[in-house]
């Protein structure tokens, strides 16, 4: 799923997301649900390619620094 564009991904690929955040009686005049998949999807493939690089760097072994 984290692969294609989340534009070009069908509806019903977000169901799980969907079910999530469901709210039936939203005022927005957008389609929330959908906007919100479609956002969180982003955001999961942006926080999968920054584990990689995260994982990939020399410092990514280096514990963090003392703070006093």
């Amino acid at each position: 799923m984290l692969e294609e564009d989340p534009l070009n991904m069908p509806r019903d690929a977000f169901d799980d997301i969907i079910e999530k955040i469901n709210l039936a009686d939203s005022p927005v005049g957008i389609d929330a649900r959908y906007t919100h998949a479609i956002i969180i999807t982003y955001l999961q493939r942006i926080s999968a390619r920054l584990d990689k690089l995260e994982a990939m760097s020399p410092l990514s072994a280096t514990p963090p620094p003392q703070t006093s």
